[in-house]
């Protein structure tokens, strides 16, 4: 296929400066997976170097590099050259898009879902979460972004995290349509489709008057944060992840620990938190706060696995090879259990947890439970039907 990338001089100033020194594999989860210079950060470089040049031309195998990079950050964290990795692949994928030469077609089924459904999983809202919403007032200055994955596979987290924010007395409610908030578009190079589910939620903040969004989704939380101001700089919102506001009324002692936790935990920092957003204190500040005990795994923060959740589809194989990676860390760590901050990261490692771990939770359900708010930790693990 022909297709000859043409770049911006700051996007190809990225290019040029991959220098090919090989420190990425060290950290590149796909690399260390398929153990092959093409699959890694540098070979993806080089691939869109030859492919900007003409070298060489795009067929299936150079398609998959470059969608199968999960976009995690992790090469950029030991690159000598800072080179920005993921700014170069996404350029990439928005180009082959406009040439209507990418996404994959599993990825264009699900931007198919968000725009007939409002949502990545093509989904109808669980009932008991409906319940849940219809309690809420009609308007609020706060608001929960649910996200597609909280919403759609793992209410319960959500209603947790309604019974937190109502037992410190805070008046929230949500947007009745909320639809995606578009940023896996982004990552698949669908710059218009991303922008026009943005706008669409911006409206919604609008007609609101949302001065605070409050969401579990990091994803979701980065798009708020980050791409709404560009879009919309009038609308002046405060965006908070759960684990900010968690650790806010914990340290505060608005909300207090009332049950002690019997179990040894790992927090498992997921990408869009830690290296996209850096937070990475908050969540291991909440498990001290409510006397969890709890043990670093041996690459943590900066450094974490991904669970390889941005490439389950169609890379299910793949993403599961990256959490059982994750996995052989925790097992030497002889922990309980395994705590992560992002539904797509709970839901990842939920899958793909080995019998030897007792369970894997969402923060808000550790905290929901050591605070006497939900009885069991039980009743929010499993997929939903």
């Amino acid at each position: 296929m022909n297709f000859r990338p043409t770049f911006s001089k700051e996007i190809n100033y990225e290019l040029n400066k991959c220098f090919r020194c090989s420190f990425c594999r060290s950290q590149c989860p796909i690399y260390q997976s398929k153990l092959n210079e093409t699959w890694n950060a540098r070979g993806r470089m080089l691939m869109v170097q030859l492919l900007r040049n003409g070298t060489i031309t795009l067929d299936d195998n150079v398609l998959h590099r470059i969608y199968t990079c999960a976009l995690c950050k992790s090469c950029e964290e030991i690159c000598p050259g800072l080179v920005k990795v993921t700014d170069i692949i996404r350029e990439t994928r928005r180009q082959l898009a406009e040439a209507k030469l990418g996404p994959l077609p599993e990825h264009m089924q699900m931007s198919e879902n968000i725009s007939k459904t409002g949502n990545v999983l093509s989904k109808q809202r669980p009932p008991e979460l409906q319940e849940a919403i219809d309690n809420l007032p009609q308007r609020s200055h706060t608001i929960i972004f649910m996200g597609c994955v909280a919403q759609y596979v793992y209410p319960k987290q959500l209603i947790t995290l309604f019974k937190i924010m109502r037992e410190v007395g805070l008046e929230f409610t949500v947007l009745r349509d909320e639809t995606c908030c578009g940023n896996f578009l982004n990552e698949l190079g669908l710059r218009e489709e991303f922008l026009k589910a943005l706008a669409e939620n911006a409206e919604r903040l609008r007609r609101l008057r949302v001065e605070k969004i409050i969401t579990l989704c990091p994803m979701c939380y980065n798009t708020f944060k980050h791409d709404l101001p560009e879009l919309a700089p009038e609308l002046k919102v405060a965006v908070q992840h759960s684990t900010q506001f968690l650790e806010e009324v914990l340290r505060n002692q608005i909300l207090k620990p009332t049950r002690p936790l019997k179990m040894k935990l790992t927090y498992k920092d997921p990408c869009h938190l830690g290296r996209y957003a850096k937070i990475y204190d908050e969540p291991r500040n909440i498990l001290e706060l409510i006397g969890a005990e709890t043990v670093e795994p041996e690459r943590s923060r900066e450094f974490s696995r991904c669970c390889g959740g941005t490439i389950r589809i169609p890379y299910s194989d793949l993403r599961n090879s990256l959490s059982n990676r994750f996995f052989e860390d925790v097992l030497k760590m002889k922990v309980d259990g395994v705590v992560t901050a992002c539904p797509s990261c709970f839901h990842n490692l939920y899958s793909t947890a080995p019998y030897d771990i007792r369970g894997v939770f969402d923060i808000v359900e550790i905290v929901g439970y050591a605070t006497g708010i939900i009885d069991r930790l039980e009743e929010l693990t499993g997929l939903l039907e």
